[in-house]
């Protein structure tokens, strides 16, 4: 299928709309923050130490999901040569 006009279109404007979501995002994170900096200290040290957690353990699992997934290949493709 031979490329379209309108697919050059599309790509022309995709940076476009990365820009725009990231552009939301920031806000609703600035926003979000100023929120909770205003309900005080600890509740600011209670969310820094649990989204510090949870990246933590996402790394932890991430990085088991891997090493377990990429044994698994190997065994695969030794059992085929």
């Amino acid at each position: 299928m031979p490329p379209v006009a309108a697919d050059a279109l599309l790509s022309l404007l995709h940076p476009a709309w990365q820009a725009l979501i990231a552009m939301c995002l920031l806000i609703v994170t600035i926003l979000g923050l100023r929120r909770l900096a205003a309900r005080g200290r600890a509740r600011m040290t209670t969310a820094v130490l649990v989204t510090g957690g949870l990246i933590v353990a996402l790394t932890v699992l991430g990085t088991l999901a891997v090493s377990c997934s990429g044994s698994e290949s190997r065994h695969a493709s030794a059992n085929l040569v």
